[in-house]
């Protein structure tokens, strides 16, 4: 089922009359660039801002101007490439390994991995594994020794780290691959270390590896009456020291900024329902509906993880949790379907494991008891139509988790609309990367780092594994010439959408929001007319009935940021109609899914 369908099945509301006037900001044109701006690039390479200036100088290899050599633009390149160079060894030597891992991304995408004196990204990630290690962080530990091992780092460090932490963690699948691999090499087992108890253990003990998530908000009244407001949802051990998994919607009132209320948040384990145990929210993100909250006790189960367990439609799934509160359920069924864009980044899986409010946050697994996924969604108002959100994506953000907070993520300012031609441009965010770096509507978005992409959601992923702010080869194709250059990656902002409503003029924002773009023909006190130019297929106003030439004008809008909606009525005059004056209305959502 469309995201928009189910936006409309939600939401009933009638013809609006607010006001339909755009912000007065004027049209975007094209960048103005002299040889005067090469001070603003000179400038940013004395602040040690090297990839903003790099991906500056690469706009201006790819556009000359007059006034600016190429030998010139080359030496600025050379002092930030070496500057970069510099900073990465200094960060490395200082082991801050994290912050080495942005200036080792942007190295690669210059084409200088000369210049990082034998580091890989699977040796840094490596290194962070026994840096955690060495700290008794063992879930964290095994985070970044999977992801160096995914790079093809197979050192003997590594791999004996990897069966140890294997081991410790109860991770059957992750213990039988590294041990058949040492086997391959003729690496002998670390002493002390077996594959004891690594089998799936019985349900009971699983379920004792779940929590209910309680959060205490007080009281609310109705009606004049005073009633307990609870938010009540699930919970997983993944780490020996108290540190659970679930879904940031269940303890948003901990930490959003908007809440003024009471809340607290506490925890039920399983074998002893009778107790209520405080805990706090250690990291969390909103885009993946994720967060990491800690409690002072010492898990009876922990669940483990791959890399990227496999997830095939009809494949058996089992969900734990506490569905309406009732702790220690477990439902089973199977996965309906793969690949729904239900969230901003990412997707998810469907499944017909029966799901229900108190749900939310729990683990989903496979027949051999692995984890798969996290449930997060339900409608109540269909009968086995349930989500969960694939394991893969939570392993990309938990480093980020760990390290507290709310978690960012590196994007370009782009969305995108996928066609037979490959992933186009509907959008560029004012003032974002792309935009600074000139990509305009209509190019054709090739490759990210060398690596072809033709999905919006292995867009996202690649994006997923740099840093910010870090460099980024991207190629493109406009007007049938292949393009490429290099950009400065930035932090995503939550809702891009509400970011371009505040920055660009409204009918620009209709594209990546109903996929309808449109030109301005004229306005008369409030109302603006437009000519439709053209309707994206699947989108929002294809499905609504619009075509390319219908004269439409903009009567309501509505922006509702408690339920996450826009809300447009227009009325149009359809060709297809035999331009018969009528009113349509359009939902989106305000988490576009084709941002990156």
């Amino acid at each position: 089922m469309r995201r928009t369908g189910l936006l409309l099945a939600a939401v009933s509301i009638s013809l609006l009359c607010a006001c339909a006037g755009s912000p007065k900001i004027t049209e975007r044109g094209e960048r103005g660039v002299d040889a005067a701006w090469l001070d603003t690039v000179r400038g940013k390479i004395a602040q040690e801002q090297y990839p903003q200036a790099y991906q500056d100088l690469s706009f201006l290899q790819r556009n000359p101007v007059p006034g600016i050599g190429s030998e010139e633009l080359a030496g600025l390149m050379e002092r930030a490439v070496a500057g970069l160079a510099a900073d990465f060894q200094q960060k490395a030597e200082r082991q801050q390994f994290e912050e080495a891992y942005a200036r080792l991304c942007s190295l690669q995408a210059v084409g200088r991995p000369d210049l990082l004196k034998g580091w890989t990204a699977g040796r840094l990630f490596q290194a962070l594994a026994l840096e955690r290690a060495r700290a008794g962080e063992k879930t964290p530990a095994f985070l970044y020794a999977l992801r160096a091992s995914a790079l093809g780092e197979a050192s003997p460090e590594l791999l004996q780290l990897l069966l140890r932490l294997a081991s410790e963690l109860g991770n059957g699948s992750v213990y039988r691959r590294v041990e058949a691999q040492m086997e391959g090499l003729g690496m002998p087992l670390p002493a002390g270390v077996s594959a004891q108890a690594l089998e799936m253990p019985p349900m009971e003990k699983m379920v004792r590896g779940t929590v209910t998530i309680w959060v205490n908000r007080g009281i609310k009244l109705e009606r004049g009456v005073g009633l307990p407001d609870r938010v009540i949802g699930s919970g997983f051990f993944i780490d020996p020291r108290g540190y659970l998994l679930t879904n940031y919607h269940v303890i948003a009132s901990e930490v959003d900024p908007q809440y003024e209320g009471y809340s607290r948040l506490f925890i039920r384990p399983s074998d002893k329902v009778e107790e209520k145990i405080p805990a706090k929210v250690v990291g969390y993100d909103r885009i993946f509906d994720l967060a990491l909250i800690k409690a002072e006790v010492t898990p009876q189960y922990v669940f483990s993880f791959e890399g990227e367990p496999e997830l095939k439609v009809g494949s058996p799934v089992l969900a734990i949790g506490s569905p309406a509160g009732l702790e220690n359920s477990v439902t089973s069924g199977i996965i309906s379907a793969v690949g729904r864009r239900f969230l901003q980044m990412g997707d998810a899986v469907q499944v017909d494991a029966p799901v229900n409010p108190g749900n939310s946050g729990g683990p989903l697994l496979n027949s051999q008891g692995q984890l798969v996924g996290v449930v997060f969604a339900g409608l109540e108002q269909f009968q086995g139509v349930n989500f969960a959100i694939p394991f893969l994506w939570a392993n990309k953000v938990l480093p980020d988790l760990y390290r507290g907070g709310e978690a960012g993520h590196a994007w370009l300012g782009l969305a995108l609309q996928e066609t037979e031609a490959g992933l186009e441009v509907i959008y560029t965010f004012r003032d974002g990367p792309a935009d600074r770096a000139g990509i305009k509507e209509g190019d054709i978005l090739l490759s990210i780092n060398g690596t072809e992409v033709r999905k919006i959601v292995s867009a996202q992923s690649a994006l997923l594994d740099l840093a910010v702010p870090s460099l980024v080869t991207l190629g493109w194709k406009r007007a049938g010439e292949a393009q490429s250059g290099q950009l400065c990656l930035a932090e995503r902002p939550f809702s891009p959408i509400e970011e371009s409503l505040a920055k660009d003029t409204r009918e620009n924002v209709l594209y990546p929001l109903f996929g309808m773009k449109v030109e301005k023909t004229g306005s008369f006190l409030w109302r603006s007319s437009y000519v439709v130019k053209r309707v994206l297929m699947g989108s929002t106003a294809d499905e609504t009935g619009l075509s390319e030439g219908d004269p439409v004008s903009l009567e309501g809008w509505k922006v509702d940021k408690e339920q996450r909606f826009v809300l447009a009525v227009f009325f149009v005059k359809k060709r297809k109609a035999g331009f018969l004056e009528s009113a349509v209305q359009m939902a989106a959502y305000l988490e576009s899914d084709n941002f990156i």
